[in-house]
């Protein structure tokens, strides 16, 4: 019985990790980890699909794609058909190059995508590669610390402009998030259940329907007209953290983005992005 199609949606975002044959450290000089970001970098241009974020290891990588105009199979059977020949060729062997088929995790929503870039960026800290996340030269932190807008691998906007319009504010936070060593998603992403050994998880409408006005969940959230007046008028005391929270989760859920719901509170999405942090 042959495989099942990998199922996909246009406009799909994913999280990609695959590992070496038998975990054999494919990446363990330069060569192999700059020849798979030229093959990104030449069939992003080629393919059309945009890459929010990368990390390679030794013996694996992780990539965050969106497919737009071409399929996420065909885009990474391109890249790793071609990778697996040079770096065969390169290093005088045969055979597979990495261990099964790449694995793939739809992300759903904004929130999940950042949590996941953090993730990402933070593998070389939590394998006590490096102490800090801008010491690794592997990974596309480096080029959103440096604003590297107009480079040809990795979209640096979409995310930048989830966290804040305003570009130096999302820098700051971006930064901010990355460096912070009191939050460890780590587990959270190593225990989830990767889609894609058999099939991708096959969203039809991933679009908000009926979805409930801002000011009427904040009321919900708030139940008393005073509190829901304070928040509205922008104010920061600390005892309407708890329901500012609970609002930006609920909104969250409805699929509004960080500026509506900024805009809700009269407070900027830079604001909303520290509270998702956790921080008031």
């Amino acid at each position: 019985m042959g495989r099942k199609p990998r199922i996909e949606y246009p406009g799909g975002i994913y999280h990609v990790i695959q590992r070496g044959n038998n975990r054999e450290f494919l990446f363990d000089d330069n060569a192999g980890k700059e020849m798979l970001l030229d093959l990104l970098a030449d069939y992003r241009e080629k393919l059309g699909f945009d890459l929010f974020g990368y990390v390679i290891m030794g013996n694996h990588y992780h990539l965050i794609i969106r497919q737009t105009e071409t399929s996420l199979q065909t885009i990474m059977h391109r890249v790793l058909s071609l990778f697996g020949r040079r770096y065969n060729i390169l290093n005088s062997r045969s055979g597979h190059v990495f261990e099964y088929r790449y694995k793939a995790i739809p992300v759903m929503d904004d929130k999940y995508l950042m949590s996941l870039l953090r993730y990402v960026h933070r593998n070389p800290v939590a394998a006590n590669i490096c102490t800090k996340v801008s010491d690794y030269a592997w990974s596309s932190d480096h080029i959103y610390r440096k604003n590297k807008k107009d480079n040809k691998l990795v979209d640096i906007n979409y995310i930048l402009d989830i966290i804040a319009k305003n570009r130096s504010a999302a820098l700051r936070a971006y930064v901010d998030f990355m460096d912070d060593k009191s939050r460890d998603d780590i587990a959270a992403f190593e225990e989830v259940d990767f889609i894609g050994e058999e099939e991708l998880l096959l969203i039809d409408d991933y679009v908000t329907a009926d979805r409930k006005p801002l000011n009427d969940l904040l009321r919900a959230v708030t139940r008393e007209d005073s509190l829901y007046q304070l928040i509205k008028a922008g104010s920061r005391s600390r005892q309407l953290t708890p329901y500012k929270k609970d609002f930006i989760r609920a909104a969250y859920s409805c699929g509004y983005t960080m500026e509506e719901i900024g805009k809700c509170m009269s407070i900027s999405d830079v604001a909303v992005f520290y509270l998702m942090r956790g921080e008031s």
